[in-house]
């Protein structure tokens, strides 16, 4: 793109934009210029507001390079904006078309639809949907990646939502996905603390002994949190107390409770 000039981007060609810059790890920003009350009624999941008096602050910020993506109302404001940055040198700036409703139409239409020569897949609830939607998730695969490699089944096990873990168990999600950190969706669930959820995962047959990228397993979490009816219940289920960590620990010494170590002194 020519330095000094912008681009239009319809609704569909920008999400599309969206969802390869995600998968090739490509930074971009995506700005909605909309009012504050439109913005705080709802917005595109990691869209930033943009006034014109922040123009200024954004110029001097961000990376000529970068990529911008700038919606408004209906996709004429937006390219006013873009014009802008692109008079200042931003080399890579996009007005989306058809603006904030048009993108949501388009995020809806790719959720919806069935994957290109194959069978249709299952379709999320409404409430998955929206959920996935809100986390920043913009394609309607159950295992893809967010920040931090977060997956949905990740997000909705540390958020202790049973209900959205228990329908995308059901959907088929990965349970052996590892974020950034090596962490699995039992780690995350752990972390938010809902032994039903837990409960739930090891149902489902989730690996009790997965080692993050420190060699921390879940049940070494709980010990050293202090979160004595998970450790219990890991235990319980044939948690592995005797693996280590990279710095050579294992469970027992990481208890922070005298519950945990109760529980897990036999193990030393």
């Amino acid at each position: 793109m020519p330095e000094g000039t912008f681009r239009t981007l319809s609704a569909a060609e920008a999400l599309a934009f969206m969802i390869a810059a995600t998968e090739q790890a490509r930074p971009y920003r995506l700005f909605d210029t909309r009012d504050a009350d439109s913005y705080a009624r709802g917005h595109v999941a990691g869209a930033e507001p943009l006034a014109e008096r922040d123009l200024g602050q954004w110029i001097g910020r961000l990376e000529r390079a970068q990529p911008l993506l700038i919606y408004c109302y209906h996709g004429h404001a937006s390219q006013a904006f873009a014009r802008i940055f692109a008079d200042f040198g931003h080399t890579e700036v996009y007005s989306i078309d058809g603006g904030f409703e048009a993108l949501v139409q388009a995020m809806e239409s790719m959720r919806s639809a069935p994957p290109a020569g194959g069978d249709a897949a299952p379709v999320p609830s409404a409430p998955l949907q929206e959920f996935m939607f809100r986390e920043g998730f913009t394609t309607p695969d159950i295992d893809a990646a967010a920040d931090n490699g977060m997956t949905p089944l990740m997000k909705a096990a540390r958020a202790a939502r049973l209900d959205l873990v228990d329908e995308l168990i059901g959907l088929g999600a990965d349970l052996e996905a590892r974020n950034t950190d090596g962490n699995t969706a039992l780690w995350l669930a752990c972390f938010g603390g809902d032994a039903s959820v837990v409960q739930r995962l090891i149902a489902a047959g989730a690996r009790l002994d997965n080692q993050n990228d420190n060699g921390a397993t879940a049940l070494m979490y709980c010990a050293s949190s202090g979160r004595d009816a998970l450790v219990e219940l890991l235990l319980g289920a044939g948690a592995d107390a005797g693996l280590r960590t990279l710095d050579d620990f294992r469970a027992v010494d990481l208890a922070a409770t005298a519950g945990s170590l109760r529980l897990l002194r036999h193990t030393a």
